[in-house]
């Protein structure tokens, strides 16, 4: 009986970090491309639970023309309008960025989308800072070297070029 538990639990699937993910979008014709990254590290949400931030990417593309391109952090906690956000790209000097808010006030967009999926293909860790409500900064480490096959689909389709 233990060993028939045993493989069953290592026929489970494991959360990924990063997936990638495609479809159409039957109204539009528009080919919806998505990628999300789960941060390495957690930090306590808004009621103190422990959880991961998430990147999202998503790039429409209809007849070879990209029609939109979002990227953004998706953070556990609520931000109001608190849109400085620090930057740290493989352990180097820390930057910041003001970034667009979310109107449920819980993630943070780039301001330059391109610019960011292409910065998240080239280094290989990031550590994003954001200040939650009422409270102190937070930080979450995302580990991008998992994850640079899933970009390199995205640059594949022409949703980005790594400048």
């Amino acid at each position: 009986m233990k060993n028939f538990l045993l493989l069953a639990a290592l026929a489970l699937p494991t959360s990924a970090l990063a997936s990638y993910y495609s479809e159409v979008d039957l109204m539009t014709d528009e080919t919806i491309h998505r990628v999300f990254i789960k941060s390495s590290t957690t930090t306590p949400n808004s009621i103190g639970i422990q959880e991961e931030a998430k990147i999202s990417i998503k790039c429409k593309i209809k007849d070879g023309i990209i029609t939109e391109r979002i990227a953004y952090v998706a953070t556990p906690t609520y931000n109001s309008d608190n849109i400085t956000v620090g930057l740290r790209w493989d352990g180097g000097t820390p930057k910041s960025e003001r970034w667009n808010e979310s109107t449920s006030g819980t993630a943070l967009f780039a301001p330059n989308a391109s610019t960011f999926i292409s910065d998240l293909a080239l280094f290989d860790s990031l550590v994003f800072q954001w200040r939650p409500y009422s409270t102190t900064a937070r930080a979450v480490k995302f580990e991008l070297d998992k994850f640079h096959n899933d970009l390199e689909k995205l640059s594949d389709v022409g949703c980005f070029v790594i400048e």
